[in-house]
């Protein structure tokens, strides 16, 4: 059972990268991100925490990497609710799945949202990193009569449900259509929604700390519903570290990234690492985020940092609330 963002953790998946690579370049950024994989596992099991792992596919341009269970797979109340965005690859990735959703299923129902007839050739095209977030919007446009939404655009509130706006409403920003937040609503029609006035994942605008403590980057992005909780407004003093910039550098980015796999290093611009963090109950975080400035403001909330080393963060934009996906937690 699981109601919440910020009860007692007691089990979570950890995403996994592909086994390996052998493009130049590219091989090392998977076989180090395996590596931050292995240790964030480390780092969960140390604190008593049962970790899942999806399985590590070959290499293939037909199957996403399961990096971020957060976007596909939700977990809510008693029920586990399998997603479908606009990437065709995607469609693989959730078999990745079967075998911990298999032995979740004497626990909770599996509701699978219906699959979506999405072109796996546009994936392909050539696009430059600038463009790559109005690739994927345009996409979203050409699928608005399909039901597509990703189970990252939702956070748990106990009776509530926070999401994000879909790409009707958010052009920029959205990754949704209106038919799939009603389908969402449908299946889940025992909660509440209340509605982030913004588009994109909910855990790069805020994370819901516990009951009535929230983290944000953005003042605006907190719902009306949710403004008299107390708040920690993040700063970003980060530059992109060396070790991006460089790899961007590299003929493998320019050359076989951006050109193939476009939708699967995500638009690093939008992903604050300090609010896409993973509560492992109301007094400790796990973050990706090195700021000192906010961490301090978190110990004035009693609120213990863990930082995860995560190093190509930035490549495949996604912080420590991306690679995770919460099964149970403990609620009184």
């Amino acid at each position: 059972m699981i109601k919440n963002e910020w009860s007692k953790l007691i089990s979570v998946i950890v995403g996994s990268s592909y086994e390996n690579c052998n493009i130049n370049g590219l091989d090392r950024v998977i076989d180090e991100t395996n590596e931050d994989l292995n240790e964030l596992q480390n780092i969960f099991q140390k604190l008593g925490v049962i970790v899942y792992r999806p399985i590590s596919p070959k290499f293939s341009l037909e199957t996403h990497h399961p990096i971020m269970p957060r976007d596909i797979v939700g977990f809510y109340d008693d029920k586990i609710v399998k997603a479908y965005g606009a990437v065709h690859s995607r469609i693989n990735e959730l078999k990745l799945y079967d075998d911990i959703l298999e032995e979740c299923s004497t626990e909770y129902q599996i509701i699978e949202m219906p699959v979506p007839n999405i072109q796996k050739t546009e994936e392909y095209e050539i696009v430059q990193p600038h463009t790559n977030k109005i690739k994927m919007q345009q996409r979203y446009d050409k699928y608005s009569d399909q039901i597509l939404f990703e189970t990252a655009n939702i956070a748990k509130c106990n009776e509530y449900l926070v999401h994000t706006q879909t790409a009707h409403k958010d052009q920029n920003n959205g990754k949704g259509t209106e038919k799939g937040l009603d389908w969402f609503k449908n299946v889940l029609s025992d909660k509440k929604w209340i509605e982030v006035p913004a588009g994109g994942h909910v855990d790069g605008k805020l994370a819901l700390l516990r009951e009535g403590l929230l983290l944000t980057w953005r003042e605006e992005y907190i719902p009306e519903e949710l403004k008299n909780w107390d708040k920690i407004i993040v700063t970003d003093n980060a530059k992109f570290p060396t070790e991006f910039v460089n790899t961007k550098k590299q003929p493998f980015y320019t050359n076989y990234v951006m050109k193939y796999l476009s939708d699967w290093v995500g638009y690093s611009k939008e992903t604050w690492f300090d609010v896409n963090c993973i509560s492992v109950d109301e007094n400790t975080i796990i973050t990706c985020g090195y700021n000192k400035e906010n961490i301090d403001k978190l110990k004035k909330y009693n609120i213990d940092v863990i930082i995860w080393d995560y190093r190509h963060r930035y490549f495949w934009d996604g912080g420590a609330h991306c690679c995770t996906q919460d099964i149970k937690r403990k609620h009184d």
